[in-house]
């Protein structure tokens, strides 16, 4: 039986390796990277190389053509995207084994959306289950996306009354030059 155990991973010898001491923030890294997709040229390796350095295997290839297709179809209704912001609301890990770790992530993003000849601020809060797992360099690669929820902030600033009353939102909220830029103020 236990070489049984052992053939299945579970010998003393495939023992489970902790966890860097700066994963969260590796990860955090790893995932913001993927928002450079609408700052570099609508070049199919520039976008796969980017992708590539924060997925593999089949999620890159899932990842690689809904930005691709999405930033063809920005082209054609002339929009495009200024991320200015990406804030972690939580994140969590769920599970850490012999072939990899889950991550619940809460996060929020900003940004300057300019179409149809102006440009407005927008602030989308998101909510995943990641997997992640080492590739041969021992970088942590994210293998499989579950997105959980996905919702449009109504305001991308925060009033005086909610700062002042300590209240959280969500985070990605927007910089007052940022506002500014985007046509708008509060």
């Amino acid at each position: 039986m236990y070489l049984f155990l052992q053939f299945l991973g579970y010998g003393c010898s495939h023992s489970l390796q902790p966890l860097p001491s700066n994963f969260i923030s590796a990860f955090k890294d790893t995932h913001r990277r993927i928002y450079d997709v609408y700052a570099v040229d609508l070049e199919r390796d520039a976008i796969h190389n980017l992708l590539a350095q924060s997925f593999r295997g089949e999620a890159l290839t899932q990842e690689y053509i809904e930005h691709y297709t999405t930033r063809l179809k920005m082209q054609e209704e002339e929009t495009s995207i200024h991320i200015r912001k990406v804030d972690y609301n939580s994140l969590e890990i769920i599970t850490h084994r012999l072939d990899g770790v889950r991550i619940d992530a809460d996060w929020s993003v900003g940004g300057i959306v300019t179409h149809q000849k102006h440009k407005h601020p927008r602030v989308n809060r998101y909510r995943a289950v990641y997997s992640l797992q080492p590739d041969a360099a021992s970088q942590w690669k994210i293998v499989d996306t579950k997105l959980c929820n996905l919702q449009r902030v109504q305001r991308a600033v925060l009033s005086d009354d909610e700062l002042c009353e300590g209240r959280d939102a969500g985070g990605g909220y927007l910089d007052p030059l940022d506002l500014i830029g985007g046509g708008l103020s509060k």
